[in-house]
């Protein structure tokens, strides 16, 4: 049997340490927005680039991921994500206006764009393949906890210490990575790099994601720039033209031909997208319809964040004894029946309810998630795992972003109630569309379209 060194586990945990407090604070901030316009006396559309920011600042990093992990070493890219961590948060913390708030915002950003694909990076590259269920579990564990855990420690913290503890605890976690991985991240084998890194494609998709994320947020207002629409159309051809012909490096889109590759990502950045819609959408709901405390609203999603969290290994083992089908199809089922329970009795739900319907949720998305997302890795080869790596990175981001977007504009045009119900028929839908892909995938020899 193959065993995981102490070494290795904490090396995996310093990094995922990184990638956490980064996740984390993006959600934490979300709370404080009503005290944020006070503070800075300005209104909200203004405060949200707190959190807009941020994103794009990940999405955009996480393009880059593939050529960063074949240009530095795995050890000089941990390094470089805590440092620009701590520097942005120790500068969003003292922050005396909202213009040096969206300064130190964009570093951590930054360096959680850097962290995460790492984590996925090492844990492929020095995980046996027989653990590597586990280890692709707790790496998930890492990215489905820190999402619903940041509401509560931002709600608490604003209550008793004040907005500006969010970053100064936050500090904590790179503090401890580097305890934790001075001695124990290690280099890991890359590619040599011999191709220059292609500026122009890095250029032209992050307008395409940049552009879309901003024209959808308009979407709430009623507003369409269709300028922008065309900017979009534009940036994406060219980047895919840009892509077969150019010589130069940036992410690798023939995965893009690879069906087996391609039924995979699609369920991995839609699992995000339900995810990151539904964390929103509850709250609010919590807080408008039933009336419930701005803590209980953040607090409802962190029993099914920790339950499910907690089970990503335990999903991974089942992975690794019988391989991809029972986690993908199992998963899905109880994903697909838990929203759709939601979706019919979404008048009738009380807080207990919507707290143990939320465990089931993330449970049925953990286990079809955290399968997919293995399984993606797994199948492609070598000398292709960190483009593979970066491409599910960015459609996750992405998509959660959209996700986002999406369920606060249906709870505002059509209410929280009926804006709960819609995004919740919308996503049984989403559902049905992955057990498409998923069929397809275990029918479908490795091959290329």
């Amino acid at each position: 049997m193959e065993k995981v060194s102490l070494k290795t586990a904490l090396g995996i945990v310093s990094v995922a340490l990184v990638a956490f407090a980064g996740i984390m604070a993006e959600t934490a901030m979300n709370v404080t927005f009503p005290t944020l316009t006070q503070v800075f006396g300005t209104e909200l559309n203004v405060i949200q680039w707190v959190t807009t920011a941020y994103l794009l600042a990940v999405t955009v990093m996480v393009t880059t991921s593939a050529y960063l992990t074949k240009k530095f070493s795995s050890r000089k890219l941990w390094l470089m994500s805590v440092f620009i961590f701590m520097v942005g948060t120790l500068i969003a913390g003292f922050a005396s206006n909202i213009t040096v708030l969206l300064i130190g915002r964009v570093l951590e950003g930054i360096a959680a764009g850097i962290a995460m694909p790492l984590v996925f990076n090492v844990v492929m590259a020095t995980i046996p393949r027989s653990k590597i269920g586990v280890w692709m579990g707790f790496a998930a564990l890492v990215i489905s906890l820190a999402p619903s855990f940041g509401p509560t420690y931002g709600g608490i913290l604003v209550d008793t210490l004040g907005w500006r503890a969010i970053f100064f605890i936050a500090l904590l976690a790179p503090m401890l990575s580097l305890i934790l991985g001075w001695r124990t991240v290690v280099d890991i084998e890359r590619q040599q790099l011999t191709k220059k890194f292609d500026l122009v494609a890095f250029s032209l998709l992050s307008i395409f994601l940049i552009l879309t994320l901003l024209v959808v947020n308009q979407l709430e207002k009623g507003n369409v720039n269709w300028m922008f629409v065309v900017i979009i159309i534009i940036a994406l051809v060219a980047f895919i033209w840009r892509g077969k012909s150019s010589n130069q490096s940036f992410l690798n889109l023939r995965l893009f031909t690879e069906i087996k590759f391609v039924t995979l990502l699609v369920p991995i950045a839609l699992y995000m997208f339900v995810l990151l819609g539904f964390n929103l959408i509850i709250p609010t709901f919590l807080q408008e319809v039933l009336h419930t405390s701005s803590f209980w609203a953040g607090f409802s999603l962190l029993p099914g964040s920790i339950i499910g969290a907690l089970l990503n290994p335990v999903f991974g083992r089942l992975y690794d004894l019988n391989g991809a089908k029972i986690p993908l199809y199992m998963g899905n089922w109880i994903f697909i029946v838990v929203i759709l329970i939601m979706s019919l009795w979404t008048k009738q739900m009380a807080l207990i309810s919507i707290i143990l319907l939320y465990i089931g949720f993330i449970v049925g998305r953990n286990m079809a998630f955290t399968g997919a997302q293995t399984a993606a890795l797994v199948d492609v080869s070598v000398s292709e795992k960190t483009d593979a790596t970066a491409i599910i990175q960015t459609a996750q981001m992405f998509m959660g972003a959209l996700g986002t977007t999406v369920g606060a504009l249906l709870q505002s045009k059509m209410g929280e109630t009926s804006g709960f119900q819609t995004f919740g028929y919308l996503s049984v839908i989403i559902a049905m569309i992955i057990f498409g892909l998923i069929f397809l995938h275990f029918h479908t020899h490795k091959t290329t379209v």
